[in-house]
Order: C-alpha cells, then structure tokens, then sequence
C-alpha cells in the first residue's frame, strides 16, 4: 500500500527548509515529494514549475498519486498553451473523477475543469473548421478569379475612358468654396492626352492579379480594393501591366483633377459632376459607414464614376502643399516630402468640403485605411 501523502508531509516538515528532494526515497514517495512542489507551484502562479514536477512524477517507476491526475489536468486546463493541452488535461480529469467519491473536495471542481475544458475544445473545433471553411473558399476563389481573369482584363480594358488632352484652371475657382490654402493659387496646367478608368479599382481585380484581398469590406468584388498603400499601388500596377502589355499607373494630381471636372467638357460643379453631392457621391451622411459597388451614383460628364466619394483615390504625386511649385504640363509632382502621397476624391466617411473636385489631401505612402483605393491611368 502506498504511503499517504499526510505522512509524506510530516517527512518533508522535517528536512523542509531549501534542502533538495532526497533521490533516495522510493520512487512512491517521491511521486508524493512532487505533488506537493507542484500543488505550491500553482498556488504561487508558477505553472511552469509545477509542469516540471509533474514530468519528475511521469518519469518514476511507480503508478502516479491519484491526486495527480487532478493537478496535472488542472494545470493544463487552465494553462495548456494549445487545445492538445486541454485536450490532455481533459483525460486527465476524466480519469481523475471516475475514481473519487462524489463527496470528494475535489469532486465539483473537476467538473467545473471539465465544463471548462468542453467549451474551450469546442471553440478551438469551430475555429478550425471556420478556417478549413475559409481556406477552401479562398482556393474555390482563386480557381474562379484565375477562369475570370480574361474577362476582368478584357472589362478593364474596355472600361478605360479617352480625355483629349488641354488646358485647364487648377485649385480654387469661383464654383469652389471653403478652399484650403494648398488649392491656392488657381493656375494654368497644360495635360497630354490620356485614358483613365471609368471606376475605382474593384476587389475582384486586385485578388485576381494579387492573389488576395486586403480590403476590410469583402465580399463585396465590384466594391473597391481598400486598405491599400501607395507602395502596394505600385506593385499591383506593375503585375498588372506586364499581364496586359499596357503601361498602367496612377494618375497624376493634375490628371486626376483635369478628369474630375470633365476634362475639354468642363464643368463648373463643387463636387465631380454635380452640386447635389448625393447623387455623385457615397460619403459621411449616406454611406451607411461602408464602402459601396461602384458604378451607383452618376457620373461626371467624361462618364467617370464615384470620383467624389467612395474611395480617397491615390495620385502619383508627392505630398506638397503649396502651390506654385508642381509642374505645369500636368506630370506628376516627385520631389520634397516623397513619404506622404497625395489623396483626391474624399470617401465614405468624409464630410461634403473633402469631396470637392478641387480638395487635396494626403497620407503615408505604406499607411492602411480602410477608405483609401484608387483608379488607373494609362497612356493612349
């Protein structure tokens, strides 16, 4: 019969005061001598110390204290770092409690351990199978996009809108108001021909050509691409043209608003394509705190849509904020502050002055937000 742990504990009241457990004993005892450095371990929140005395009780040749079963399932319960650990504490417990009598002290708070244990097992199954779910429907979804992608292409290409070249008055004109001091000067900008698309960079093109979805609104593939940096911009264009041939970029900050206002259609609107910025614009007071398809306001009179709201649109430009200065036959701006890049178009969470065809804005060239994309330019 094994010796009790009572007597054990006026053994160890004896030699107790630093000393090291005698190897000596027989290993019966010292399966009890570690039961007890494990149960003062958890007490003083040492669960790395008590785990050491149980691998010491595992590696005796003798059947382990019955209340070990219960500390060791405890310990794993409640500090196992994976759910194999709870999974392991989980038998542990369940071996522990078919043997004790119902009145035993620790009786209730095996089952309690086991509750415990159930709940965090079934949540670590559900994740798992969340992300089985998720990880099939993103290959279903590469598979998809890769069939699609001639005819996204074949779309985008379609969708790329002509502007004749000219001369237009950039910054604050007299339909503009509330004008920030880097929309002043108005000047003269001279702008070469070119194409711009008709929307906002959509989900399902970036995926296709990136091979995921950065953006915080999915689900949604005809809404535009977001959280999207400059610098990720840049790459996404490059791998855009060579699958096409076409030089791709983004436009200029001249370009961008030569286009907003119409290009040689001109049109003297505060916002891109109209005064009434519900009808052109998703923005603070009807986005609904979302990101929308594209393509559901109307369009300027190029047939440009979502230029105001929607999406802040990134623009090849540098971060300068005052004019003069920028270069008058409408290439992009590339010197001074080249860690900030510049925003046009305001977006779903910006107030009604923001969306102005003439407002300038800026932001970190690598920083993320989840109302920033962008629409493409290229060379007729």
């Amino acid at each position: 019969m094994r010796t009790t742990l009572t007597l054990v504990c006026v053994i160890l009241s004896l030699c107790y005061g630093g000393m090291a457990v005698s190897q000596d004993l027989p290993d019966d005892i010292l399966a009890d001598q570690y039961l007890l450095e494990a149960k003062k371990a958890l007490e003083s929140g040492e669960p790395q110390t008590a785990r050491r005395a149980f691998e010491k009780i595992e590696a005796l040749d003798t059947e382990p204290p019955l209340e070990f079963f219960f500390f060791f399932g405890k310990l794993l319960v409640e500090h196992g770092t994976t759910v194999d650990d709870v999974r392991q504490g989980q038998a542990s417990l369940k071996q522990y409690v078919v043997n004790i009598e119902k009145n035993s002290e620790y009786y209730k708070p095996t089952l309690e351990l086991l509750s415990i244990a159930g709940k965090t097992i079934e949540k670590a199954e559900q994740r798992q199978t969340e992300e089985a779910q998720r990880q099939a429907a993103a290959k279903e979804r590469a598979v998809t996009l890769k069939d699609l992608m001639p005819s996204l292409l074949e779309n985008l290409k379609r969708e790329m809108v002509a502007v004749r070249g000219g001369t237009f008055t950039m910054g604050c004109t007299e339909e503009q108001s509330s004008c920030d001091d880097d929309e002043t000067p108005v000047r003269q900008v001279q702008v070469k021909s070119f194409r711009i698309s008709k929307y906002e960079v959509t989900q399902d093109l970036w995926e296709a050509v990136m091979g995921k979805n950065p953006s915080k609104f999915r689900n949604c593939p005809r809404c535009p691409v977001e959280n999207v940096g400059w610098d990720a911009t840049k790459l996404f264009l490059k791998k855009l043209s060579a699958l096409t041939g076409e030089s791709y970029r983004l436009p200029t900050d001249a370009e961008w608003e030569y286009a907003a206002r119409g290009g040689q259609k001109s049109q003297a609107h505060l916002y891109v394509g109209s005064d009434d910025l519900d009808s052109v614009a998703w923005y603070d007071k009807n986005s609904g705190n979302r990101v929308h398809r594209t393509g559901q306001k109307q369009p300027n009179g190029l047939g440009l849509y979502d230029m105001s709201g929607n999406v802040w649109e990134w623009v090849e430009d540098c971060w300068n904020k005052k004019f003069p200065g920028p270069p008058a036959d409408g290439s992009a701006w590339k010197s001074r502050n080249c860690a900030r890049h510049m925003l046009r178009g305001g977006a779903w969470t910006s107030y009604p002055r923001y969306l102005r065809s003439s407002n300038r804005y800026w932001n970190l060239s690598a920083f993320l937000r989840d109302d920033v994309g962008f629409r493409l330019v290229a060379t007729p």
